[in-house]
């Protein structure tokens, strides 16, 4: 018996055509794929130390370029940190005195500048003085200051990598607290 030779190649053949077809359907698969697999992320844990009363509450931006940063600190006193669109995570808790805490997770590697408001009287901004100066508790990342005017994205920015991160701001308040924040 003479076997079947052109069986065997056809058999191949199909073989070979049924890869080809497999490796171009799964290709594009596994890029989409890939593409929806989140990117290495991490946690930013900031402490917000020295809250002097629990009136009002903290206005918390996080920002991930410097025109962002800027146009939020140009805008604090006139709308506040909420309407801001060029922030990329914004938060507000109930001022508690003492130290208080907030979470930013899923944060690409980067660089994030932090502004912190004590918006003290519940107006939604950073109250100002006639000379545009603060009259309500602010601070910025990496405890930044200062002399007479906001430090620069560079100088409040803190970098991310792919490990979770502690930061520390210390609110800084510009003249006497309330008469009735002594009673609290």
């Amino acid at each position: 018996m003479i076997p079947n030779t052109r069986r065997g190649h056809e058999g191949s053949v199909l073989k070979e055509q049924w890869r080809r077809v497999v490796c171009e359907f799964s290709s594009p698969l596994i890029l989409v794929f890939l593409s929806t697999v989140p990117a290495l992320s991490a946690e930013l844990r900031l402490a917000i130390d020295g809250v002097r009363s629990d009136s009002g509450e903290l206005l918390i931006g996080l920002y991930d370029d410097a025109h962002g940063f800027k146009n939020a600190i140009a805008d604090a006193g006139k709308r506040g940190l909420a309407p801001d669109s060029s922030r990329l995570v914004g938060t507000a808790i109930r001022a508690k005195r003492g130290t208080q805490s907030a979470v930013f997770t899923q944060l690409a590697p980067g660089r994030y500048a932090l502004i912190v408001i004590h918006d003290e009287n519940d107006d939604g901004r950073l109250d100002e003085n006639f000379l545009g100066a603060p009259t309500e508790g602010y601070g910025f990342g990496n405890d930044a200051r200062r002399l007479f005017s906001a430090p620069s994205f560079d100088a409040a920015a803190i970098t991310v990598g792919d490990t979770d991160v502690s930061a520390f701001i210390t609110l800084t308040y510009p003249h006497a607290p309330w008469a009735k924040d002594d009673r609290e």
